[in-house]
């Protein structure tokens, strides 16, 4: 029974040292190999929240141009978010205007409510295509070239 006791008793310090062991060990500094990776990947996530911005407040289209100005990726959705602001700067006022018309205005309101959504779902879109990290065309409105 002693020869029990004895045993537990050594089993429990060296535990009891093994966990002190590795609280005292430093933490592992990073290989140079991982901090390139790290960077590497910090950058891509960069890249990725500044085009999303482009798409989401469409004022921002040349926040991509100007931090990222050789990378075809940014140029990619610099024009395709400045392509959804002209249209829906230019379609919103179109339908505005349209909706002040005496009898047809309230069909052109119901448009003009509908083009808004769909102009989301196209920046919904265009947001998705960055966070997936592809050059895909926009819908109907994605073919239109300005920023070369």
């Amino acid at each position: 029974m002693e020869e029990n006791k004895d045993t537990e008793t050594k089993e429990e310090n060296k535990e009891r040292n093994d966990v002190s062991a590795r609280e005292e060990l430093p933490a592992k500094e990073e290989r140079p190999a991982e901090k390139g990776e790290k960077e590497a990947h910090d950058d891509l996530v960069q890249k990725k929240v500044i085009c999303a911005l482009a798409y989401l407040f469409g004022i921002l289209f040349f926040l991509p141009l100007i931090v990222y100005p050789k990378d075809d990726f940014a140029k990619f959705h610099a024009n395709q978010s400045l392509v959804v602001l002209l249209v829906s700067v230019i379609g919103g006022a179109v339908l505005g205007v349209l909706t002040m018309l005496p009898v047809v205005g309230i069909l052109f309101t119901v448009l003009s409510s509908l083009f808004g959504v769909v102009m989301l779902v196209v920046c919904i879109l265009g947001i998705l295509n960055v966070v997936r990290e592809e050059k895909k065309e926009l819908p109907v409105i994605g073919k239109i070239t300005i920023i070369k």
